[in-house]
């Protein structure tokens, strides 16, 4: 929840706060939610973090720049980075961002329409460390949450498109500098991914100038109306995939 993780795009977890409300389709299958009722917590109630989980980007900024390298940090993974619970704390996790210029803070958020409004004071151009984020399980979710991402300055734009539930039919990655790709992982409960949905965001992505990076494929992967046989439960071992989404790029 706090340390190295296991995501293939990022380095660390960061959760200032915890605790989320579902908003659209992709929210259904969260693993938050499971995760906190198996440790008997509300997953709907948001909450502050304590400060060793707070502040804990401090000691992997040092521990980055000791070693002379920049660590990416994905944050907010347990609940949104713009929800209206966590308004009051907000400026206290910007305030640790600034003091981090040795990590990039990826920012993800399905509530595209707080974005504008609850950016820092001093934000200008963008923070050079922080990549900002939407996510859109499918081609209705990109056109409406893509636009408000557009319309805010950012150093660096990307879109999180899992887990992918449709096609990106007619959508456009214009502005966007990196697109994650992935289906949902899971057990029995996982909704399908069609490979093809990933090689028309690939397609996009080339179009427009954006860097896909195929994460997983999900547990129900599909290609040419047959189940691909993955062992990974989240299809996220690359040699199991078809050669032509085995792409992983980052901005």
């Amino acid at each position: 929840m706090g340390e190295n993780s296991g995501i293939q795009w990022t380095t660390h977890t960061w959760n200032p706060w915890q605790g989320c409300q579902k908003v659209s389709p992709g929210c259904d299958n969260c693993y938050m939610f499971r995760d906190k009722r198996r440790y008997g917590q509300d997953p709907e109630t948001v909450v502050r973090s304590k400060p060793p989980t707070f502040n804990k980007p401090l000691r992997w900024n040092r521990e980055a720049r000791e070693a002379g390298r920049v660590d990416r940090v994905f944050t907010a993974s347990w609940a949104d980075f713009f929800s209206r619970e966590a308004d009051a704390w907000r400026d206290d996790a910007w305030a640790v961002v600034r003091e981090c210029p040795d990590l990039v803070f990826q920012v993800l958020t399905k509530r595209h329409a707080r974005i504008a409004d609850h950016l820092p004071a001093d934000w200008g151009d963008g923070y050079p460390n922080v990549w900002l984020g939407v996510s859109a399980e499918d081609a209705e979710w990109w056109n409406r949450r893509v636009p408000c991402l557009r319309a805010v300055p950012a150093r660096t734009k990307f879109v999180s498109y899992e887990p992918a539930l449709g096609p990106l039919t007619g959508c456009s990655a214009e502005g966007i500098d990196w697109v994650i790709i992935g289906g949902e992982s899971g057990g029995a409960e996982a909704r399908p991914f069609d490979v093809a949905w990933a090689d028309g965001a690939i397609a996009m992505c080339q179009r427009d100038g954006s860097a896909p990076f195929v994460k997983q494929l999900g547990a129900v992967a599909i290609d040419g109306g047959r189940a691909l046989p993955l062992h990974d439960q989240a299809g996220g071992e690359m040699e199991e995939w078809p050669e032509r989404v085995r792409l992983r790029a980052f901005p």
